[in-house]
């Protein structure tokens, strides 16, 4: 059951107690590490000054990765916010400096152009609460510029972005997009491994079960996170991730990855994928199946073109990977 605005401030006001909480719940840090992105920032703070959980009760870091646009004057406009530096570039940097910089009991990791549901801290405590010595990861809705016209780019993330419900059931981590941790496990643990551009909640995932601790995915802790709308986003994505994992090869050993293909293998056309678009009932018509399969096979062979490049480095020079 959501809990009201008017429930939320009654609480608020007389006793601190969240409603789906039966006590006052912990205190709670929300990391948000941003690059070059306050106009979303904006956005996403305003979700996070409606929350339902107690206001006095959490704090949003917005850590800084050294952007060239205004971070600090979005984040002054918020009242429980506070922006830290980190010039070390790379999200996990930045995160990490989040939680050393965190006085809450708990973590929440969030993006800057996400979207958190008004209860969305409050639901998580309460799993939190419920299930100790669980990471709890929520749900990342994907949505489109427009919902009744989406392109077949934001159509193909609708359907596979940021899929956790996958991530924590088939590869046993969650995305730092909605992540909900007791602070106490990183000093078990670890912090997340800075250098990696990205594949550092996979790889923090790995640690987090060689500790015995669990991730739970959890739909009701839900935030919105905004489709890529082209081809040229879809591609620097590609990079940025292919690059993460091929790093954590490198750093772990070719067998670390498991699941990860070849370039090879890459290759090969994925009919299976296919099939199952054509069969996907929330493209109503042929041309929306069409143009997303179309997508698809870019994915693919931009993906094999990006292994073959990490693979044999020599063979030409190597763009600037993206952040």
């Amino acid at each position: 059951m959501a809990a009201s605005p008017e429930i939320s401030s009654t609480f608020r006001a007389n006793s601190g107690v969240s409603p789906l909480l039966t006590a006052e719940g912990p205190f709670v840090s929300v990391v948000v590490p941003v690059w070059n992105d306050a106009e979303r920032l904006a956005g996403c703070l305003r979700s996070l000054e409606k929350q339902t959980y107690p206001a006095h009760l959490y704090e949003v870091i917005v850590v800084d990765n050294g952007s060239t646009d205004s971070v600090s004057g979005v984040v002054a406009s918020c009242a429980n916010a506070r922006v830290v530096i980190e010039q070390r570039a790379g999200s996990y940097a930045a995160r990490n400096t989040g939680v050393r910089e965190a006085v809450g009991e708990v973590i929440a990791f969030t993006d800057s152009d996400c979207l958190p549901a008004p209860d969305w801290i409050e639901r998580a405590i309460v799993h939190l609460i419920n299930n100790r010595g669980t990471v709890v990861a929520g749900r990342i809705e994907i949505f489109p510029r427009s919902a009744l016209h989406p392109n077949g780019v934001e159509q193909y993330e609708t359907l596979v972005a940021l899929a956790q419900k996958e991530f924590v059931n088939n590869y046993g981590f969650g995305a730092t997009a909605n992540l909900f941790v007791f602070k106490e496990v990183f000093e078990r643990v670890g912090y997340f491994l800075a250098d990696l551009k990205s594949g550092g909640d996979l790889e923090w995932g790995r640690r987090l079960k060689k500790h015995d601790f669990t991730i739970e995915y959890f739909e009701d802790v839900c935030v919105r996170h905004p489709a890529r709308f082209s081809l040229s986003q879809l591609y620097f994505k590609i990079l940025r991730v292919t690059g993460g994992l091929c790093d954590l090869k490198r750093m772990k050993g070719a067998a670390y990855l498991e699941f990860d293909r070849s370039w090879g293998m890459t290759l090969i056309p994925p009919v299976r994928a296919l099939a199952t678009i054509l069969r996907e009932p929330s493209l109503q018509r042929m041309r929306d199946r069409i143009r997303v399969c179309g997508v698809l096979m870019f994915v693919r062979y931009a993906e094999a073109f990006e292994k073959l490049r990490l693979t044999y480095p020599k063979l030409w020079n190597h763009p600037t990977s993206a952040r």
